[in-house]
């Protein structure tokens, strides 16, 4: 059990990198990570990236020098690997609400691997977030959601985001409705997985930019301030809609992918 880093090889943004990564929890990570001063941007689902001019004081802090082999081998055996393809990140990775298995907030332009079962639009107009009261005691908030049923088509997700922005915001909005833009996914994967994860489901994230002024919401959504909205969204769909709501989605390739 031990925090990991493997040798400065992978090169990108004119230095080289290095992969560190816990073989016994995130929660270790983190807090290594914190305390050796890495920034929490050079997070990766489940190692951090390190600047080669940083590795030497990274081991004499206690991070244990392996291969990169034995990084992935022992990572992988932790049941702490997170895949992504090029291009993705894992914002988040939690426990799925019944228990069965995890739910990884993919911050992706990709199209998810696996059947897409759902739908959240992020709907922004200049700095609000239209949202929906959750819950009886409306101290917190949703996002407009559907769920696809297994009948419906791959472009089920687009055309039902597209329907639950229109019904609330109104028919009249409608020639001013943007194309969507996929912010990324929720990729629930079985209860169990290591090394393969095999994914269960999708809840794929879209977001319209709409003009201002915004229009009058209807179905009891509101408008409300994006920083507000985002910081009383539950559950791992808070962290897609900020990256959507703050700033357009998408970041540069990080280093390597292990």
């Amino acid at each position: 059990m031990a925090v990991l880093i493997d040798p400065p090889l992978w090169p990108a943004h004119g230095r080289r990198w290095s992969h560190l990564a816990s073989d016994a929890s995130l929660r270790e990570l983190h807090e290594f990570a914190a305390a050796v001063g890495i920034p929490d941007r050079g997070f990766e689902g489940d190692h951090y990236d390190v600047p080669e001019e940083r590795y030497a004081a990274t081991v004499a802090a206690g991070a244990l020098p392996v291969s990169s082999r034995e990084l992935l081998r022992r990572l992988q055996g932790s049941g702490l690997r997170r895949p992504k393809r090029r291009g993705e990140r894992v914002l988040t990775s939690s426990h799925a609400p019944d228990g069965a298995g995890r739910v990884d907030a993919m911050l992706s332009a990709l199209p998810p691997l696996g059947r897409v079962t759902g739908v959240h639009a992020v709907v922004v107009a200049g700095h609000d977030l239209l949202v929906l009261p959750d819950g009886p005691d409306g101290v917190g908030y949703r996002l407009p959601a559907h769920a696809l049923g297994p009948g419906d088509a791959d472009e089920g997700a687009a055309a039902s985001a597209q329907s639950l922005v229109v019904a609330l915001v109104g028919g009249g909005a409608v020639p001013l409705l943007p194309a969507a833009t996929q912010v990324g996914y929720l990729r629930r994967v079985g209860p169990g997985a290591r090394v393969a994860d095999p994914v269960v489901e999708n809840e794929v994230v879209l977001r319209f930019v709409l003009g201002t002024p915004a229009p009058r919401p209807a179905g009891g959504a509101a408008w409300v301030a994006a920083r507000e909205a985002v910081a009383l969204l539950a559950g791992p769909v808070a962290a897609l809609a900020a990256g959507a709501a703050y700033r357009l989605p998408g970041r540069p390739v990080g280093p390597t992918s292990i």
